[in-house]
């Protein structure tokens, strides 16, 4: 009769299996990428160096003094009210971790398979970047919930209508950042329910992606001082389902794409069509959301992306060291009226 070396008597204590030491693989998350966490809170984050919270501030108006006159004629003289501002407050966010410092001893040496504590702060780590990535896609259930950060489902609200009808999130009467668009109608964002992917009807998600970023692309008659972010571009972030829908078309409408079946991804006026795992996974009616980063970023007070203090030993537990990751940060959007998101039908 056959049998394997595993079955021979006393084979356990007689070999170990090859150790591969140090090694191991990470099976942490259901997301096989954070896309906003290292597109948006890593990639397009700002800092402020000081301050309770940040002020963002919108003159709502012009003045409306221009007019056609004759010679010699009177200037009625008028100063309107037309500046309303905005306040984003902090947000914290932490992880944690601890060890014995016991273990250094008894994992160590030929014993020693796998570092422990490097393997508990990638664990540490990956629980903050998996919890930013979820703030980046959510927002908080309400006025009243002050802990979460604001996400981009805060500043950029789905509305099923073509056009600037994504006005104050639900929960949040008084607005984004505390100014209501029912007031100021000229900060909702720009909307749209498609039930197609083509161009030619208004229904077609290509169609509104025309549309959209045509009536987005503000440019301003006088200078905007403070606000803006210079050449940081657009960001399209949807699901699998949309980007594949448009790779498609893409597919067909060019006849030289070689044998390689996925060579290039889709790409529309030179941003990349992103796929984000957390939307594929939480989402039901396809979202599609069309960032302009000039104006939307992840702020951070200075030095708090990440920021983890010395390791000390706990008072109650004096063989215990514990260290903590901190991110102090919000969200923030200076122009909603160039920020889009679509969904399907």
């Amino acid at each position: 009769m056959e049998i394997q070396y595993d079955d021979l008597p006393d084979a356990v204590e007689m070999t170990l299996d090859e150790l591969d030491r140090g090694s191991w693989i990470g099976a942490m998350t259901d997301l096989q990428k954070h896309v906003g966490f290292n597109e948006i809170v890593k990639r397009k984050k700002e800092q402020r160096n000081q301050g309770s919270g940040i002020k963002v501030r919108f003159v709502t108006d012009h003045n409306n003094s221009a007019e056609d006159v004759g010679l010699y004629n009177t200037v009625v003289f008028k100063r309107d009210n037309n500046l309303e501002s905005g306040r984003i407050p902090w947000r914290y966010t932490q992880g944690s971790m601890a060890w014995d410092d016991r273990e250094d001893d008894i994992n160590s040496g030929s014993a020693a398979l796998v570092d422990g504590v490097a393997m508990e702060k990638a664990a540490m780590e990956t629980s903050i970047i998996e919890h930013a990535e979820e703030t980046v896609w959510s927002k908080p259930t309400d006025s009243t919930d002050n802990k979460k950060p604001f996400g981009v489902p805060y500043w950029v609200v789905k509305n099923a209508t073509l056009g600037y009808n994504g006005g104050n999130p639900a929960g949040f009467s008084a607005g984004r950042a505390g100014i209501s668009s029912v007031s100021v109608p000229r900060l909702k964002n720009y909307t749209g329910a498609f039930s197609n992917y083509g161009d030619q009807s208004a229904v077609g998600l290509i169609y509104m992606m025309e549309k959209g970023t045509y009536e987005t692309a503000w440019t301003p008659p006088t200078p905007e001082p403070g606000n803006q972010r210079n050449g940081y571009g657009r960001g399209i972030f949807t699901t699998w389902f949309n980007k594949m829908a448009l790779k498609n078309i893409a597919k067909q409408n060019n006849d030289s794409l070689g044998f390689d079946l996925a060579s290039k991804e889709a790409v529309y006026r030179g941003s990349e069509i992103m796929a984000v795992p957390y939307l594929d996974q939480n989402t039901t009616d396809n979202p599609m959301y069309i960032l302009n980063f000039d104006f939307f970023s992840a702020v951070f007070l200075k030095n708090w992306f990440k920021k983890r203090t010395k390791p000390k030993y706990l008072s109650h537990q004096p063989n215990v060291i514990a260290t903590v990751t901190n991110m102090v940060w919000n969200m923030k959007c200076t122009d909603p009226r160039r920020q889009i998101v679509f969904q399907a039908a």
